[in-house]
């Protein structure tokens, strides 16, 4: 058996960058749509722990712009995923329990992608294949 490591990009890794090629997209355009639509969205989300729906609405939005970032390049992509995993249950469970499956089901079809990406990773083409090996080598000493 040969130490050396394979220096094609496998299927995966493509995968991998087309999903977060994809969902950053698809995230950029959810929080365009939310500053498009404040006003309506502002009413639609409950206030929950005290936090108006108006508030609500501007985090979720800020965190689709950032999370969007983030994933696009492969940036922290299993945390950025793993916490945008958790959105979009809180989203289903808490925000808007009311909705019936159909209703919310591009919420668990977006959780099943960030779950996807936490699992597997940004891939080959994610700056967490650059700087994560660098940050081991720096503080692994």
């Amino acid at each position: 058996m040969s130490n050396t490591t394979s220096t094609a990009p496998t299927s995966a890794d493509k995968a991998a960058l087309f999903l977060r090629l994809f969902i950053g997209a698809l995230l950029f355009t959810e929080a365009i749509t939310k500053s498009q639509q404040y006003p309506y969205l502002e009413q639609e989300y409950p206030t929950i722990l005290g936090i108006s729906g108006a508030s609500i609405v501007t985090i979720v939005g800020i965190l689709e712009v950032i999370a969007g970032a983030l994933l696009t390049v492969g940036l922290f992509t299993r945390a950025t995923a793993t916490i945008m995993a958790i959105v979009m249950f809180f989203a289903a469970f808490f925000l808007f329990p009311q909705q019936t499956f159909s209703q919310g089901e591009l919420k668990f079809v977006y959780a099943g992608i960030y779950i996807t990406l936490a699992i597997g990773g940004g891939g080959r083409y994610a700056l967490d294949e650059v700087f994560i090996p660098m940050f081991r080598r720096r503080y692994n000493r």
